[in-house]
């Protein structure tokens, strides 16, 4: 049994990732009409986008792409995918940078387990 399932995993197509430029990609369908139709569709969801009201600060931009997803629906697939990241990389430079300033030349036969603690010890007290 193992080797059947062995087999159907190799034999199961790999899924590609999709990158920006994937999302505006045109389909060729037949009904979809001309791709110019669909150039101009994306033209005309961006440019009503970009003369919409501007975002209060204190209002959450998920929420508002969650509602203005019928009215954009190219680009609030944009913004689910990228306003998930992290905007620095800061809080990982943090405890780098701690983990430097506890292995030093004196206290470089430390095990990595003892570092870890050490570093778990100094950011969170």
């Amino acid at each position: 049994m193992s080797a059947d399932f062995t087999e159907d995993a190799a034999a199961a197509p790999k899924k590609k990732k999709k990158d920006l430029g994937s999302f505006f990609k045109v389909t060729t369908d037949k009904a979809a009409g001309p791709p110019l139709q669909q150039d101009q569709a994306i033209t005309f969801e961006l440019q009503s986008y970009l003369q919409t009201e501007t975002l209060d600060a204190e209002e959450d931009p998920l929420k508002w792409w969650k509602e203005s997803q019928r009215i954009y629906p190219r680009l609030s697939n944009l913004a689910r995918k990228y306003l998930c990241i992290p905007a620095t990389s800061s809080s990982s430079e943090r405890v780098f940078s701690t983990g430097g300033n506890i292995v030093s030349c004196l206290r470089s036969s430390l095990k990595p387990d003892y570092v870890n603690g050490l570093v778990f010890l100094a950011k969170n007290l």
